[in-house]
């Protein structure tokens, strides 16, 4: 009768046999159980997530009112500026209007 290592080929199929299934079942345990963890992340961190999507949106908000603040500002400052260039040419035609009656 053949053998190797002192066992037969029927016993080295069954050893064999046996491990197969042990390595199954782990790789099925190991499988699983990180589905359930992933799961149980995903239901832990749920309402985080949605907390990082409000400021998300907040900031997009935020964002949104500084570039319309920033351009109603620019308005202003030419505005200003405008009206600045008026007061100097008033202030020249007075000065011309004044001088031209001493």
């Amino acid at each position: 009768m053949h053998s190797l290592l002192g066992y037969s080929w029927a016993e080295i199929a069954s050893i064999l046999a046996v491990i197969s299934v042990l390595f199954s079942g782990a790789y099925w345990l190991v499988k699983h159980g990180a589905k359930v963890i992933n799961n149980a992340i995903i239901v832990g961190t749920f309402p985080l997530q949605q907390q990082f999507k409000e400021l998300n949106n907040t900031i997009k908000q935020l964002n949104s009112n500084f570039e319309e603040q920033h351009k109603n500002l620019e308005e202003l400052r030419d505005e200003v500026s405008r009206h600045h260039d008026e007061l100097i040419e008033h202030e020249n035609r007075i000065g011309n209007l004044e001088g031209d009656k001493k």
